[in-house]
């Protein structure tokens, strides 16, 4: 984000030099008060015959001289030092109209909902929260699959959005009786990977645009119906598409022949993309994903400008350090 300050000068807490000054009129009333009541309770002064003659010794004159400069010397530096730090306290900014700077990356994930996947949903949304975490600038979506697919929120870089789907998401797969079934039970069957593999690969928009794709397919490869996609011609499509799919199998783990065959094919299609192949327990897979997509190669667009403020602290700091060493090296020669 590149941004230039202007010369115009505000105030953040705008209402703290008012506030300062109530406090330090009442302060001050309240000292008056105390000064008058003292005077009145005092015992009566002792005249001193011939005081006359001391105060006219130039000696005294120069003492006296002395003291009153370096008295109104002190009161001025512990003024500056009280408005340095009201005016830090009041937090002076600087406004700069900012041009944020967005990635050319897109980033799709995709999320197999089907029943063979209940036990791994949370904890894959987990993996995909953090993944969101680790970018900055590129634009996801989530789909969800099951028989047919559906978006659970569109392209986007607002990243507190994306949280919020995904926590929102989360909840939903670890509240009972909680299904996410709305528009993912369309098809001829259920857990139909290549058909949702297919889906997410149109999920992009601006086809035409220089843009970096990537689809993050979290599945276990079960197939459990008619699918009008394979695994390996939706991977073909992702690879016609220019679209490198990276993929997360929770069943990789699992010591059974049959999803080892699985594993291998998933491992095939997502590695002939130009991606990588996970399982879901590999610490390695987060760091791993986001190392591979960020080093595709991808130019930076502006993005919409923003209005923001910069402290400005400096010149308040520099006042009040100054105000606060003034005061001790006049205290310490009122002293002597």
């Amino acid at each position: 984000m590149t941004g230039e300050f202007t010369n115009i000068t505000t105030l953040i807490n705008w209402w703290m030099p008012g506030a300062a000054a109530l406090v330090g009129a009442v302060t001050l009333a309240i000292v008056i008060l105390l000064r008058k009541r003292r005077a009145r309770d005092d015992a009566p002064s002792v005249p001193i015959a011939h005081a006359d003659r001391l105060t006219a010794l130039p000696s005294y004159r120069r003492a006296l001289r002395r003291y009153r400069a370096l008295l109104v010397g002190s009161i001025a530096a512990v003024l500056i030092a009280v408005l340095a730090g009201v005016a830090l306290a009041a937090r002076p900014a600087a406004p700069a109209l900012a041009q944020p700077e967005l990635a050319t990356r897109d980033i799709v994930l995709c999320l197999d909902v089907s029943g063979s996947m209940v036990d791994y949903d949370a904890q894959i949304v987990d993996v995909f929260a953090e993944l969101s975490s680790q970018f900055s600038g590129e634009r996801l979506s989530l789909v969800l699959f099951n028989a047919s697919a559906v978006t659970y929120f569109p392209l986007s870089s607002d990243y507190a959005y994306i949280t919020r789907q995904l926590e929102r998401i989360r909840e939903t797969f670890e509240t009972p009786d909680e299904t996410i079934e709305s528009g993912t039970l369309l098809g001829d069957g259920s857990s139909l990977i290549g058909d949702g593999l297919a889906s997410c690969t149109l999920r992009f928009d601006t086809p035409e645009a220089e843009r970096s794709r990537s689809i993050i397919l979290a599945t276990d490869n079960l197939v459990a119906g008619d699918s009008i996609y394979t695994l390996p011609e939706a991977g073909q499509l992702a690879i016609e598409k220019d679209i490198r799919v990276y993929g997360i199998n929770p069943g990789d783990t699992l010591a059974r022949d049959y999803l080892a065959d699985l594993a291998e094919e998933f491992r095939t299609v997502t590695e002939g993309t130009g991606g990588t192949y996970y399982a879901l327990d590999d610490p390695d897979a987060v760091p791993g994903i986001v190392e591979r997509i960020t080093a595709e190669q991808a130019a930076a667009l502006p993005g919409a400008p923003e209005l923001i403020l910069g402290d400005q602290p400096r010149l308040p700091f520099v006042l009040l350090l100054l105000g606060v060493l003034a005061t001790l090296v006049l205290q310490w020669r009122l002293r002597r």
